[in-house]
């Protein structure tokens, strides 16, 4: 088994004519290894974060104990029944890290975003897939944007090596939650799948919503509280999916035992693969309410292959598809991870649009060359870092960025275009390394600390 490290990489980091300096981030953190040993690390990485946090859940649900221990060990039971017992072994060994209850703990991470103890009631998100035909040289490209409460966030590369009863090994994935959680809001995996579970903002019409939904309306009635909260299916389909074909057969199943809950309201989820199929499905906890597979935008009367959003939005900028239809064919990832679309100002909102990732996805070699650009808050600037990366700068896990950005971020294209600039040569760079067969752990280690510290530098 692989030994957890924390490393600390010294690199030169050049940040041009910048007139500015900030100290650089250097260590790393290799969350990979048992269950066990990858909780007990994110518990001492993020101890003060998952203290104020617990803390605050339980203030809430105060006289809900008896309900929240109940709730725990169904999600026990439920964590064994889907081959998972190593979550609970993660989350034990996070709660004694941190000296908190254990079961208390559970309930807070498996319940806390679906009103368990009425902590959020809010709802958001934006998912969307960009893919052949839409697409230039055919680049399979997926984005979320998180909208939540004020939490500290958190991206990561994770791999547990803990085998299922199955003898299956956990997919390594990247996810991205708040740093209180061992959740995932969205994720990539190394088998180039993409997904994200959105709370179903289009089926409450407002904000800049276009129009009301159509559907079956996927209220959840009653309520359903005793199942996986929509940030736990995530991640076992990160965990155990390859391509979304097997997590349209994982969905169905869940909810047809039931495994699936999120209080008052469904989930709509998006998902896309190295295939460059998209799969959108939505649930109200007791049947699958809506499913298409390869949906395409329907905007002024035409049809858009290629293009998928669970939420159409506008506002007096227009909206982030407008620019995707302008180029249609010729869709880049640049484009697509630009104020013009995935940082349109009808997509977030500033009090709540607290992450985001666009995920170019390589169908040749997902497990290496697939591009994460994570964004924290949704409204900063863009990290882009590789798959073949095994190492996460601690100032991504921890806070330090997302709290950096939120609290100095002033945007400037000509930056966003300088971090773009150093993504590609290290792409193409990189790339030979890989097709020649190459070990580019090391490289893919190092760019990605140099990204973290570029970022950081550029908010002071």
């Amino acid at each position: 088994m692989k030994r957890l490290i924390v490393a600390s990489l010294l690199l030169a980091v050049c940040f041009g004519s910048m007139a500015f300096a900030a100290e650089p981030a250097k260590d790393v953190l290799v969350l990979e290894g048992s269950a066990v040993e990858v909780g007990k690390m994110w518990g001492e990485v993020n101890k003060e974060s998952i203290l104020k946090a617990y803390n605050a859940f339980l203030a809430r649900a105060k006289d809900k104990e008896k309900e929240l221990r109940n709730f725990a060990k169904l999600s026990i039971e439920l964590s064994g029944k889907i081959d998972c017992p190593y979550w609970i072994d993660e989350l034990n060994a996070i709660a004694d890290t941190v000296k908190i209850d254990r079961e208390l703990y559970i309930a807070f991470t498996f319940g806390r975003y679906r009103d368990l103890a009425l902590l959020y009631k809010g709802v958001g998100c934006t998912s969307f897939a960009v893919t052949p035909p839409a697409t230039k040289n055919g680049q399979i490209i997926f984005h979320k944007t998180r909208e939540t409460a004020p939490d500290l966030q958190a991206g990561y590369l994770k791999k547990i090596t803990d085998a299922t009863p199955g003898g299956k090994k956990p997919y390594k994935f990247f996810g991205e939650m708040g740093t209180a959680d061992t959740g995932v809001s969205f994720f990539v995996n190394e088998k180039g799948l993409a997904g994200a579970a959105d709370v179903p903002s289009q089926w409450q019409p407002n904000e800049w919503y276009v129009e009301p939904y159509k559907g079956e309306t996927p209220d959840v009635k009653p309520p359903k509280y005793d199942g996986f909260m929509n940030h736990y299916v995530p991640r076992y389909i990160a965990e155990h999916c390859s391509n979304v074909d097997e997590v349209k057969a994982v969905l169905h199943s869940f909810v047809e035992k039931g495994y699936i809950a999120s209080g008052k309201w469904g989930t709509n989820y998006l998902f896309a693969d190295a295939r460059g199929k998209v799969l959108q499905i939505a649930d109200n906890c007791y049947k699958i309410v809506e499913e298409n597979m390869d949906p395409a935008l329907v905007k002024g009367g035409k049809t858009y292959k290629g293009i998928a959003f669970t939420i159409l939005r506008e506002n007096d900028y227009g909206s982030p598809e407008d620019a995707l239809i302008d180029n249609y064919g010729k869709i880049t990832v640049e484009l697509v991870n630009s104020p013009k679309v995935s940082k349109h100002p009808a997509v977030w909102n500033l009090p709540r649009a607290q992450s985001s990732s666009t995920f170019l996805i390589d169908p040749k070699h997902p497990d290496k060359l697939t591009t994460i650009f994570v964004t924290l808050p949704a409204y900063g600037y863009s990290i882009p870092f590789l798959m073949g990366a095994n190492a996460t700068p601690k100032a991504l896990m921890d806070g330090t960025v997302y709290q950096t950005q939120k609290e100095a971020f002033r945007y400037s294209e000509f930056y966003e275009a300088g971090v773009n600039d150093e993504w590609r040569r290290f792409i193409y760079s990189v790339r030979q390394k890989v097709e020649k067969g190459e070990d580019a752990t090391k490289d893919f280690n190092e760019y990605f600390l140099r990204m973290v510290n570029l970022v950081l530098t550029m908010n002071k």
